[in-house]
């Protein structure tokens, strides 16, 4: 069952993701911090990763850059409020694999995360 880190400070979001992607198949892991991302990305090397932006104590566009410095490749699918092209084009310039705007379903999130664990 592939693994897949929640990084998302909204807890409403964030369960709603988890129960989703549990009822695909997946074995989700929800953080609600940065840092607390971070870490479980370099110690349990997840099989995608689920990444919002503007979070507390380190923010997503630091998580993916630190992440990409240290050589962790795990695909990152950025979900944010942020929908400029400005901000699309920079997170995947910096490391991130897709980008989806909130709002957004379910069912896109579950197949873009299928996608990424291929």
């Amino acid at each position: 069952m592939p693994r897949v880190l929640i990084v998302e400070d909204d807890e409403l979001i964030a369960k709603g993701m988890a129960t989703h992607l549990a009822q695909a198949g997946f074995d989700p892991l929800w953080m609600g911090n940065g840092e607390a991302g971070l870490a479980r990305l370099r110690f349990e090397r997840p099989d995608v990763c689920v990444l919002d932006l503007m979070m507390p104590l380190l923010d997503g566009w630091k998580l993916i850059e630190t992440a990409r410095a240290e050589g962790i490749g795990t695909p990152i699918v950025v979900v944010s409020a942020r929908g400029s092209e400005q901000d699309r084009v920079h997170a995947l310039e910096i490391g991130a694999d897709d980008y989806l705007v909130k709002p957004f379903s379910m069912s896109e999130l579950v197949a873009r995360v299928r996608v990424a664990a291929r």
